[in-house]
């Protein structure tokens, strides 16, 4: 909260050694409560914490600049500032099945595929790459998994024969 994001400016053509006729006050027209404005060096800022870009990712701020240090009479202008927040690694990924069954052939030749699980992530960019690994209950090391970096699925494969019979 309170983070700078933009500073705006905006010139008056009024003399400024006359009077305030040229002395600019800042202020917010749309924008609130997200974001505030110092009415003095325009600096906008961060003034609503918790904004999250899954929820909404872009917001327009109306500023104004008054003549005659805000006072009343003075002359004003707007423009409008598109702010859009960037994203943070701030959602994990989700499975989409609680639970992967894949039957193999006992032949499979190592490096095939065996299955492919998948994993989708609210974040965007590099915040939405997931990698994948297999946690337990391969304790011979017959499987990997390695992550497709085009669908972002994991795709299980053969490392090696088990060399067991049953």
């Amino acid at each position: 909260m309170g983070t700078p994001v933009t500073r705006v400016t905006a010139t008056d053509a009024d003399d400024p050694v006359y009077g305030n006729s040229a002395k600019l006050v800042y202020s917010i027209l749309e924008g609130q409560p997200y974001f505030s404005i110092d009415p003095n060096s325009a600096t906008i800022k961060v003034a609503l914490q918790g904004m999250d870009r899954e929820m909404r990712e872009e917001y327009l701020v109306v500023i104004q600049a008054k003549d005659m240090g805000g006072h009343m009479g003075g002359l004003s202008g707007t423009t409008t500032v598109t702010i859009t927040l960037t994203d943070i690694n701030d959602n994990p990924p989700k499975f989409s099945k609680n639970l992967y069954e894949f039957v193999i052939p006992e032949d499979l030749p190592i490096g095939k595929m065996g299955g492919k699980v998948k994993a989708n992530d609210r974040d965007t960019g590099e915040n939405s790459k997931s990698t994948y690994g297999i946690v337990e209950g391969d304790d011979q090391g017959v499987f990997e998994i390695i992550t497709d970096s085009q669908t972002q699925e994991g795709i299980l494969q053969l490392k090696k024969v088990d060399g067991c019979e049953e």
